[in-house]
């Protein structure tokens, strides 16, 4: 080969070695775009709170539950879902609805959803369960046991009726479930602690059924009660109304859950109020915080501050004198103490 062929193919071989030298070192210096989720930071799980519970949220008792999701809702930044499930036939699948759309936290709002709550729970470990009422746990699921500390401030209520009452008979109205009659069966206590006192313990069939609640109500007035007191959610305010309508002077009925001044306004005594919504709260921040714990129940009693609180009507002021004030007070102080011991 002459010199000067030579000379062509050494300098082509030198151009190709500076072109793949070139790519090569293109190639590392612009990597590839990354995209897609691998490449991001994790978003955040979304605190998400669903309730299950048995009445409108109008109604008084599962009103206090809805509040307590608001109230999630708004401090700490909770996406919140309700649903209304009286039908035992529906209680699983409402939990597992709410545990397969990777909700934190499922409320239950009443003792007759434990069951349910308890067989759902396993299947779905990062979620937790809570129950209002209950004594069933496990490692994600916790309920909370108002009713211990409920008997007892309605013990006081029944020492403060049989005070009032001028026939020494009152009339309770509830459902045959543990989480509504206990604390009757304290206000029951309280009022026949008084000598002579009698109590009729009334069990209604369906608590969203109004109309017999009101027709129960009037029975118990024509037997002669003239202290009613109901806890059986819609139910109750048909107790309430046949006493606003036909308790005149001389028949009258004490509110539970909520302040139901309301609903009978000349003829209520006093509301003795849950504050279900500080407790729910409480649940929820604790989730969030990572600091919930199960496999236990959290029971509520006199001791707990602002839980249990009691709502005076100004109407019937002429009835709960600062006198029979003083005898609820030194009761709850009683109760508090020990020194009274609820049946």
């Amino acid at each position: 080969m002459s010199t000067h062929k030579k000379r062509v193919w050494s300098l082509m071989a030198l151009l190709v070695v500076t072109a793949l030298v070139l790519g090569a070192c293109t190639s590392v210096a612009t990597p590839a775009a990354t995209t897609g989720a691998s490449g991001d930071a994790a978003a955040p799980k979304a605190f998400k709170v669903g309730l299950v519970h048995p009445s409108p949220v109008t109604d008084a008792w599962s009103g206090q539950a809805y509040a307590a999701l608001e109230q999630m809702q708004k401090e700490l930044g909770a996406e919140i879902a309700n649903v209304e499930v009286a039908d035992p036939a529906g209680y699983e699948k409402a939990f597992s609805d709410f545990g397969s759309q990777d909700y934190s936290l499922v409320i239950g709002h009443g003792f007759q959803y434990q069951d349910a709550a308890a067989k759902v729970a396993p299947e779905f470990p990062n979620t937790f369960f809570t129950t209002v009422g209950g004594d069933k746990s496990a490692p994600n699921f916790a309920p909370i046991d108002l009713v211990p500390g409920y008997k007892q401030a309605l013990y006081a209520m029944g020492v403060m009726a049989g005070q009032v009452s001028k026939s020494k008979k009152a009339a309770g109205f509830t459902l045959d479930i543990p989480a509504t009659k206990v604390p009757l069966e304290g206000f029951q206590a309280g009022f026949e602690s008084i000598p002579g006192n009698t109590f009729s313990l009334v069990m209604l069939k369906d608590g969203n059924d109004v109309g017999a609640g009101k027709e129960a109500a009037l029975q118990a007035m024509a037997g002669g009660a003239d202290i009613l007191i109901a806890n059986a959610n819609l139910a109750g305010d048909g107790v309430l109304q046949a006493v606003a309508e036909q308790g005149g002077d001389k028949v009258y009925a004490i509110g539970t859950i909520g302040d139901q001044t309301s609903k009978a306004p000349k003829n209520l005594l006093v509301s003795a109020t849950l504050n279900i919504p500080q407790a729910l709260f409480a649940i929820g921040k604790a989730v969030k915080d990572g600091t919930m714990k199960g496999d236990q129940v959290r029971a509520f009693t006199l001791q707990d501050e602002d839980v249990y609180q009691f709502i005076y009507n100004p109407a019937t002021a002429s009835l709960v004198t600062p006198e029979v004030k003083a005898v609820v007070d030194d009761t709850l102080k009683k109760l508090q103490a020990g020194d009274i011991q609820v049946p």
